[in-house]
């Protein structure tokens, strides 16, 4: 069910590569119930998933790589790219309405879910977590977007090398759940 993107770009001046990966997960949250016999009376110790009570649980896990490169990239020279050093990165995501997202055209839209960090000085080697949106989304309520962004700060405290930019990306989801729904009740036994 979840989403993920993997992406590579060179910062502004060519000196570091940045290798992201974005994962969109929609976790499906529910409440319990007491499960019923035959004659609809509750059977004692035994729940199941209430899944009229269900919603989306969103959240986003960000990944990356930095690579700091020893020559200038050319055409004629290849570049040779090593992991070192530590870099002041922004993680950045958002979810947004089909409305929200169509308006942003004409207008300034906040966005239905937002998350931004910015993680200081990190080793290059892979940085991996995931963050919760703390917002449910109701289940069946259309279709999302999630925009999302790894990027290298131009800030990293030292005087040379001050490239910025990195990996974006762009998911479109629906919220449907009629098809997990029907795994979970069949996987559950909820109605027999």
């Amino acid at each position: 069910m979840s989403e993920k993107q993997s992406k590579t770009e060179w910062t502004s001046d060519k000196w570091h590569k940045v290798c992201g990966e974005f994962t969109f997960h929609p976790f499906l949250r529910y409440q319990k119930r007491d499960k019923k016999d035959q004659y609809g009376a509750p059977i004692w110790g035994v729940e199941v998933p209430d899944l009229n009570s269900a919603w989306w649980d969103p959240m986003f896990e960000f990944a990356y790589d930095i690579w700091t490169s020893n020559v200038v990239s050319s055409e004629l020279v290849p570049t040779v790219v090593t992991q070192r050093g530590d870099h002041v990165v922004g993680l950045f995501a958002a979810i947004y309405t089909q409305e929200q997202w169509d308006a942003r055209v004409t207008k300034r839209v906040t966005p239905f879910a937002k998350f931004t960090k910015k993680v200081s000085p990190n080793p290059s080697y892979t940085f991996r977590e995931t963050f919760p949106t703390e917002q449910r989304i109701e289940c069946d309520s259309g279709k999302y977007y999630v925009e999302w962004s790894i990027s290298r700060s131009e800030d990293d405290g030292t005087r040379d090398r001050q490239g910025d930019g990195g990996p974006q990306g762009l998911i479109v989801w629906d919220s449907d759940a009629a098809g997990i729904k029907h795994d979970i009740a069949i996987n559950q036994n909820i109605y027999g």
